[in-house]
């Protein structure tokens, strides 16, 4: 995924005209509130280390949000600010030794298989069946425990597919894990930006095995921040808080102080840029589906598109390579996800519009040269 960003940022140091559809950065501006936060914080010089499980009054703030989304009085002792990439690592590193297994739904996110691999652990990919819309099912959920799994990574709402997964059968999960004493991470980084606006968390006040993370940076649009938080039981919150005092010490107190500053307005931006993503999402599909070569499932959530290029003749490796070398368009090969998904790419709708646009449309272009076909009529 990053190798992509990176040789599309070279082509742009030698002069080419590069449309970014690979990373889910987000252009959209920011909350005033939290880059006014920021900025405030900067001038007061608050530059020095922060707590090592984050600025308490965030913590706070975020605890009161899940108690009001769950009903159950969540405190700050059972919140910690980190990195949403580096607490998938974290999580792994704390609840898995090495040889340890771990379970993927996949199509999974390719942060979840490198720290994974960089801790030495066993993967065991429970593939989401295309037919079904990609949406974890039961019986994804007792292959995934018959795999005797350490730990279990879950995403909803998922990248890339932007499925959107039933909340009972998430809880089924969630209990199954309990009982049979296998840690859970719930991924919920894209669970603010669900098209029919619902939201479901697995955060819990009684946390046992199940540890739910998310992050700024999607939904406010601050990527750059890197500011991201689990909340789990106490015990676990301690542990990633040593963790994040061993590896980096705190994040920036403006950076924190800022997101504070923009929790009041989260729930107004959010719906913003939720109606922004399905309008873009929903014409994007409807593009890709009568292109005639392309396919993918309508999503439900997030600004992915998961796209099956099968009919083009090319796998996803070669197909990309080409489209960005000679149609100066940049996505993520389907295999950043899982190893059998050489037939798919994403593409990613959360850039400036006129540049989704033109993306899409010489995405769209290089296919139907491939495949020989021209667009079918709305």
């Amino acid at each position: 995924m990053f190798r992509v960003m990176d040789r599309a940022q070279a082509l742009e140091r030698q002069g080419h005209r590069i449309y970014h559809l690979e990373l889910g950065s987000p252009r959209m501006a920011p909350p005033d509130e939290i880059v006014d936060g920021t900025v405030q914080a900067l001038r007061e010089k608050q530059l020095g280390y922060a707590p090592m499980a984050g600025v308490k009054e965030l913590r706070v703030a975020l605890a009161a949000r899940y108690t009001s989304l769950t009903g159950q009085a969540l405190t700050d002792s059972q919140v910690v600010i980190s990195p949403a990439n580096l607490l998938i690592h974290q999580f792994l590193d704390i609840t898995c030794n090495p040889d340890d297994r771990v379970v993927l739904f996949t199509p999974a996110f390719p942060s979840y298989w490198a720290a994974a691999a960089h801790q030495g652990l066993q993967v065991t990919p429970v593939p989401l069946s295309e037919r079904d819309g990609f949406h974890l099912t039961r019986q994804a959920i007792d292959d995934a425990l018959a795999a005797q799994p350490r730990a279990i990574v879950v995403n909803n709402a998922n990248n890339p597919t932007g499925a959107l997964y039933d909340p009972m059968i998430l809880r089924a999960l969630a209990e199954r894990c309990e009982e049979a004493g296998i840690w859970l991470l719930s991924d919920e980084t894209y669970a603010d930006l669900t098209f029919d606006g619902s939201f479901c968390t697995l955060a819990s006040a009684q946390a046992g095995y199940v540890v739910a993370m998310s992050s700024f940076s999607k939904v406010c649009s601050i990527p750059g921040f890197r500011t991201g938080y689990a909340c789990a039981h106490e015990a676990v919150a301690a542990k990633l808080a040593l963790s994040n005092s061993t590896l980096y010490s705190c994040l920036p107190l403006f950076t924190q102080l800022g997101c504070l500053a923009g929790m009041k307005v989260l729930d107004t931006y959010a719906s913003e840029v939720r109606t922004r993503g399905a309008r873009l999402i929903g014409s994007c599909h409807n593009r890709i589906n009568r292109s005639g070569i392309l396919h993918c499932h309508k999503p439900e959530s997030g600004f992915y598109l998961f796209v099956d290029i099968a009919r083009t003749g090319l796998d996803d490796l070669t197909f990309c390579r080409r489209l960005l070398d000679d149609h100066q368009t940049a996505v993520t090969p389907g295999r950043s996800f899982g190893d059998s998904y050489a037939s798919f790419i994403r593409i990613a709708v959360c850039g400036q519009e006129e540049d989704v646009d033109e993306g899409l449309s010489r995405t769209i272009a290089f296919a139907q040269q491939l495949g020989g076909c021209r667009v079918q009529a709305a």
